[in-house]
């Protein structure tokens, strides 16, 4: 069902959006209208056709239109537990004021984002979702970032069960540093925010977003009652940094540190991480001084 929604002038003026063709740019506004009230929306391609452009035959296909709006960051694309394709508007909740919004259907089916189809492959009409290795479980617990490997040349035999489950344990982690990525890119990088956009998803940063799980899981349990890291959390979480000057990088770092500004691996420290959180709890003016004095650390 389509909805009432509000298009903000910068729409129309925004880089990315109008570097694309002209019935993916269109589509971008459509989805306003066939998102629900937290932003999420069915991404079959047919039922967005028929949602979105009814009436004409676009020149770009909706599936390819809507791999575009992700490869930007306006959307991202998800996977249900159930298996098929949803997507979320990024940074709806800060765009939109839906009066007496309805909670989300789709958001509580345990979606997550599948980076997998959002950068790599592009989205068909009538074919079943893989099950591939960036979609991971969802409620694996994080282990260690080993996999088996030979540097004899020889052939390397099969894992044993262990090793396997290690495996999956770091598919599992890499999937949290992808939607962690998004989400930073959604609420802070160019040309929604002021800070450079993380394109790679670098071993490094991997290795950082395993360092602040015990706090990100910590936060979890206590706002959405379960240790689950989701797409949501990072989503919430980098929306509260864009929220302070200082964390959003529209304030200067301190004396020393003027041309500092802070970066993804800067906001996945767990001090960080906390010091955030609390203050978003205690809905306390930041000014920023005790993060400066630490910028360089």
């Amino acid at each position: 069902m389509a909805r009432i929604r509000t298009i903000k002038p910068e729409f129309w003026t925004h880089e990315d959006l109008s570097a694309l063709p002209e019935p993916t740019h269109m589509l971008a506004a459509a989805l306003l209208n066939h998102a629900d009230d937290e932003g999420y929306f069915n991404a079959n391609p047919g039922l967005v056709k028929a949602a979105c452009s009814p009436l004409r035959e676009p020149s770009v296909s909706i599936q390819d239109s809507l791999k575009l709006l992700s490869e930007i960051g306006f959307i991202t694309l998800l996977i249900g537990e159930n298996g098929k394709r949803y997507g979320r508007v990024n940074s709806f909740d800060l765009h939109q004021r839906v009066n007496r919004p309805t909670p989300s259907k789709i958001k509580a089916l345990g979606v997550r984002a599948d980076s997998s189809v959002a950068t790599h492959t592009q989205l068909t009409e009538g074919s079943p979702p893989e099950r591939n290795r960036e979609q991971g479980t969802g409620n694996r617990e994080i282990g260690s970032l080993r996999s088996p490997s030979s540097k004899t040349g020889e052939p390397v035999p099969d894992p044993p069960a262990p090793a396997d489950l290690n495996s999956k344990k770091v598919e599992r982690l890499r999937q949290i540093a992808e939607e962690a990525r998004l989400a930073f890119n959604a609420a802070l990088g160019k040309p929604v925010g002021l800070l450079p956009r993380v394109r790679l998803l670098t071993p490094d940063r991997v290795a950082q977003v395993k360092r602040c799980l015990t706090v990100a899981r910590a936060i979890c349990q206590e706002q959405y009652g379960a240790p689950l890291i989701t797409p949501r959390f990072w989503a919430d979480y980098f929306a509260v940094a864009s929220e302070d000057d200082f964390h959003a990088g529209r304030q200067v770092g301190g004396l020393g540190h003027e041309n500092w500004t802070p970066d993804f691996e800067y906001l996945t420290k767990p001090a960080v991480m906390s010091k955030l959180f609390d203050r978003a709890m205690a809905d306390e003016p930041d000014t920023g001084a005790a993060d400066q004095g630490s910028a360089a650390a």
